[in-house]
């Protein structure tokens, strides 16, 4: 496995991983509409991702296995600027489900963090993603949670947070 900083040729199979990630891990949690429309735009997203990286508006990495991209960590600024202690945002993080276990969402998020300033990281995830255990072992604390609508349902997210990004306060779990 390779892990590189995401160019903006790097979309598609960007986007591909996040198609992926979304209908393996909430499958029977988001309704199959709302799934359909993350595959039916994710051309849209995906140059809205381009200039994005292109701007260099949004960060990230990806892990390559066999010259594919099999998965993905997007940050940048904190989005709201409601949470003075965590400047610092994951926007997404995902895995293709057959290279999960694998220590790849670590080493992405290793990179991420070695990347921003020191100041304070905060992650979104729905309550019931089962993979939001991650964010607990790396000793993530929840901070925040709000409704998000996914198509007619509304669903919880929660926000864990850290207050400082040095490597040894997320890495070291």
């Amino acid at each position: 496995m390779d892990i590189r900083v995401a160019k903006p040729d790097d979309v598609y199979g960007i986007a591909r991983v996040r198609v992926n990630g979304w209908r393996t891990t909430y499958r029977g949690i988001v309704p199959t509409e709302y799934l359909l429309k993350v595959s039916s735009g994710s051309i849209e997203w995906a140059e809205r991702l381009r200039t994005a990286l292109h701007r260099q508006e949004i960060a990230g990495f990806v892990a390559i296995v066999n010259d594919e991209i099999v998965g993905f960590v997007l940050y940048g600024e904190e989005r709201t600027g409601e949470y003075p202690n965590h400047t610092n945002e994951v926007y997404a993080i995902y895995i293709l489900e057959n290279h999960q276990g694998n220590g790849i969402g670590s080493a992405l998020l290793e990179h991420a963090v070695q990347s921003m300033c020191e100041a304070g990281l905060l992650i979104w995830a729905l309550e019931m993603n089962p993979f939001r255990t991650f964010y607990e072992r790396k000793q993530g604390q929840v901070i925040d949670q709000k409704d998000r609508e996914f198509g007619e349902l509304l669903l919880r997210e929660v926000a864990y947070g850290w207050e400082t990004t040095r490597h040894d306060s997320i890495m070291g779990a």
